[in-house]
């Protein structure tokens, strides 16, 4: 049995990633807005991807073994829950500005 070195998570985003997004327009609500997108975007895919996976290793005949579903599972559930940390931050924050005095 071999076992694989475990790789940087897709889950997360990569600080290389992050770092060419901030540069691009010079806009820091513009460039959130788009590193947001594309991780709703990434936190869809893996979703779907567990989902596929499960699947497939519940039927047992597609060559997908229940770890690597389990494992895309994990990825799918670590994604959702920072999506939904930085919802609520962004929550607190705009609670936090509307209840400022004019």
């Amino acid at each position: 049995m071999s076992i694989q070195a475990i790789s940087s998570s897709s889950a997360m985003p990569n600080m290389n990633t992050l770092a060419q997004v901030g540069g691009e327009s010079g806009d820091p609500v513009e460039d959130f807005a788009v590193m947001l997108g594309n991780q709703i975007k990434e936190t869809d895919r893996l979703e779907k991807r567990a989902k596929d996976l499960g699947e497939r290793a519940l039927l047992g005949n597609s060559g997908v073994s229940i770890h690597e579903a389990q494992i895309a599972q994990s990825e799918a559930e670590l994604s959702l829950r920072l999506m939904l940390q930085v919802r609520n931050k962004a929550l607190d924050v705009y609670r936090e500005i509307m209840s400022m005095p004019a």
